[in-house]
């Protein structure tokens, strides 16, 4: 319902968050078996499903500055990154009535990739400049995910860059914007095929 809200004002968003879920199912499982970190398919499942509300805080930006085609100005980027506090604010608003264990983790992992997805592995992201392995490693992945989908099309302030180009650049930001081990285990599945734009 959470994400179906984001539908509606802006139709063309779903196609992304399907894309932003089916790729980090795809993403958490590879990183898992390259790496051997210890998840249950429960867990992976976890953040696939949620990954779908990553954006769900910019809901309540205003579309003046959500599609702008040009850059934003300073105010303007101060505005729309303040969607990842709104995003924890909506799910929390959301649940508070419910006090029902069984969405204790679920609602973690979501306000984690809510909160997070936009924070940096060399700490210069937003909004908390969490760093390393501080930042949730949920968050880690979907960043990536989001990253390359956004890379990939087109929006109103760019054109849609191709896979290659894509990919090369989550290349060149191991270790600055994304986690290194998350990059590699994106590019194995790039390499392998299992994925189409």
């Amino acid at each position: 319902m959470l994400a179906i809200s984001c539908e509606i004002r802006d139709p063309g968003i779903e196609s992304h968050l399907l894309r932003v879920q089916d790729l980090t199912g795809k993403l958490v499982a590879r990183h898992h078996a390259r790496l051997g970190i210890g998840m249950s398919d429960e867990e992976m499942n976890r953040i696939a499903y949620s990954s779908i509300l990553h954006d769900i805080g910019k809901s309540s930006i205003p579309e003046g500055i959500l599609y702008k085609p040009g850059p934003l100005a300073h105010y303007e980027r101060t505005i729309i990154e303040m969607h990842t506090l709104i995003g924890v604010d909506i799910v929390d608003k959301i649940y508070s009535e419910l006090d029902d264990e069984l969405f204790e983790s679920e609602l973690s992992v979501a306000k984690n990739i809510i909160l997070h997805h936009h924070e940096r592995w060399d700490g210069t992201g937003y909004p908390h400049r969490l760093q390393g392995q501080g930042i949730p490693l949920e968050a880690r992945i979907v960043s990536v995910v989001d990253v390359f989908d956004a890379l990939t099309s087109k929006r109103a302030y760019k054109e849609k860059w191709s896979v290659e180009r894509s990919i090369q650049y989550l290349v060149e930001q191991r270790g600055k914007q994304f986690d290194w081990d998350i990059v590699d285990s994106f590019v194995t599945l790039f390499e392998d095929g299992q994925f189409d734009i």
